[in-house]
């Protein structure tokens, strides 16, 4: 059987480039192309060390993690003790994925499996068509899948810490639900100055029905749509408001009797507020239906809870 060594130990060199590559933007770290450059050389050696007489050497756990021990060090530098074990533990984690995820996708599109009385019998020859093609095609797929993956990990774990529980009484109702606190939200009441948080009108069609709150939604509370007049109308308040694809400048938003919010623990109450009826959903997989403004968490809590 003929291997080709430079042809594997191109293959090679590429896929610790990327391995490397999806380590720093796990880590979100910076990283110097001339360092990944050495780095992933000193990778793919192994290689060419791999038919040498100290082959066997690379066989044995404590060599393996020696030499993958250097392969950071050349990439990554050296800053501090957990920096250094922080980004090796990386390389590993993202190296066993993907190769994890290839070996499915292997397991997956092999039809067949010699067994004997022993056990399974693998394959004389390595190299064949499909294992050629799952790392030439396969891996720059399982890494671009990984690293949206960790992307979209990283955003819902961000807007995890950004939940907030919250409670909204209006009248002698409460609504319990989930809020976003959205730094970005910096929507106020033009004459009361109050902020307004954002609420999805679903939440209110469930107590004062879907005329009620569509009438409030359309600013129709006049009784020109045919809806009856609801104590909830007096508290309407219009607030300017502009949003992508939205026709009408103004939000028609409702005065609460108090809004209490729990977030990292502490316990806010304020009656300073105003809540938007938005018609659509805030959260399309429905991880929140308000979106709060950061003035609502801002300042002394009005309880510490342990």
């Amino acid at each position: 059987m003929t291997l080709y060594l430079d042809v594997i130990w191109v293959l090679n060199y590429l896929i610790d480039y990327l391995l490397l590559l999806l380590t720093a933007l796990v880590l979100k770290r910076r990283h110097s192309k001339i360092r990944f450059t050495f780095g992933a050389f000193v990778a793919s050696l192994i290689v060419f060390l791999m038919f040498t007489p100290i082959g066997e050497w690379f066989y044995h756990p404590v060599t393996k993690l020696l030499y993958s021990a250097l392969i950071v060090f050349v990439a990554f530098g050296y800053k501090r003790f957990t920096y250094y074990i922080q980004g090796l533990l990386m390389f590993y984690f993202v190296t066993f994925m993907t190769g994890g995820a290839l070996f499915a996708l292997h397991f997956f599109w092999q039809s067949e499996l010699p067994i004997s009385s022993e056990g399974l019998i693998p394959h004389a020859s390595i190299g064949s068509p499909i294992s050629w093609m799952l790392v030439v095609f396969g891996f720059p797929l399982v890494w671009y899948f990984s690293k949206h993956r960790f992307e979209t990990i990283e955003v819902k774990s961000f807007n995890l810490h950004q939940l907030a529980e919250v409670e909204v009484a209006i009248g002698e109702h409460i609504f319990h639900l989930k809020g976003l606190i959205d730094s970005g939200n910096q929507l106020s009441d033009p004459i009361t100055k109050a902020p307004v948080m954002i609420m999805q009108a679903n939440q209110l069609e469930e107590v004062f029905g879907q005329d009620v709150v569509r009438a409030i939604i359309q600013l129709e509370t006049d009784g020109s749509s045919g809806t009856k007049r609801h104590w909830l109308f007096d508290r309407l308040r219009i607030v300017p408001f502009r949003a992508v694809g939205q026709a009408n400048p103004y939000l028609p938003a409702i005065k609460p009797d108090q809004v209490t919010i729990i977030h990292q623990n502490q316990r806010f109450k304020t009656s300073q507020v105003l809540i938007g009826v938005q018609a659509i959903d805030l959260s399309p997989e429905g991880a929140y239906q308000a979106i709060l403004h950061p003035k609502q968490v801002l300042g002394a809590p009005s309880e510490q809870l342990a």
